[in-house]
């Protein structure tokens, strides 16, 4: 009778010093799918000038909370524009759609007063106003000034048509009986038909008041012009 004599193989171990590159490659998968889950947008935005912004310093802002920054600042094709391309927040991206508007803030002095002060030491920022917009956008067109009326705002907009020019500018109020219900939007002159175009915007609920045989007037008070015919004065509405 024979016996059977078992043959053993040492069972080979893996060396402990591979185990360390290993944890570093699964780390590092790890972090790359964890930052491409938490990455926000990117998005560009277009201005007529640079002025105030500055990649990887100025920030875009949405009630004093930090959404975003500049990345980088360059010259469009066209080289009409400046194209601002800018690092979103994740959390930010619901904000980022067809109505949402930016402008850069910076102190102004203009009819409505003065604002942006608080920018001299802080430098500025981007202001972003989500709208009510439904469809997703990531290019957008700046604003040179902020809005008159907020993105949303209930209310009527109004185009007006004038043969001449009024002594009125954005921001301007728009009045009922001496009272205030509504703002002038824009004034613009279009070179073409020579004519004047103001964009009204009538709160809510003063827009009730608006219909078919409703008018507008310029209630600008006095006008005096000095030339070499002497002068001459132009009174409003009085």
């Amino acid at each position: 009778m024979t016996e059977a004599i078992a043959s053993v193989k040492p069972r080979r171990k893996v060396p402990v010093i591979w185990f360390v590159p290993i944890v570093a490659a699964l780390l590092g998968i790890w972090m790359v799918v964890y930052h491409y889950m938490n990455e926000g947008p990117e998005i560009s935005i277009t201005f007529n000038t640079a002025d105030g912004i500055q990649p990887g310093k100025t920030k875009i802002k949405a009630l004093s909370i930090e959404l975003g920054v500049v990345e980088s600042v360059e010259m469009t094709t066209d080289l009409n524009q400046v194209l601002v391309k800018a690092k979103m927040e994740r959390f930010a991206t619901p904000l980022l759609m067809d109505d949402t508007q930016f402008w850069v803030v910076r102190p102004r002095i203009g009819r409505g007063g003065v604002s942006g002060l608080e920018t001299i030491l802080s430098g500025g920022y981007i202001q972003l106003e989500a709208g009510t917009g439904k469809i997703k956008q990531r290019s957008f067109e700046g604003l040179d000034e902020p809005p008159v009326t907020p993105a949303g705002a209930p209310g009527l907009k109004l185009i007006l048509d004038s043969g001449r020019a009024a002594s009125v500018a954005a921001g301007d109020p728009v009045l009922f009986r001496g009272y205030q219900v509504g703002s002038v939007e824009t004034a613009e002159f279009h070179a073409k038909s020579k004519r004047m175009e103001y964009s009204l915007f009538i709160d809510e609920p003063y827009d009730a008041l608006v219909n078919r045989n409703t008018r507008f007037w310029n209630t600008s008070g006095v006008t005096l012009k000095a030339g070499a015919d002497g002068f001459d004065v132009e009174f409003g509405s009085l």
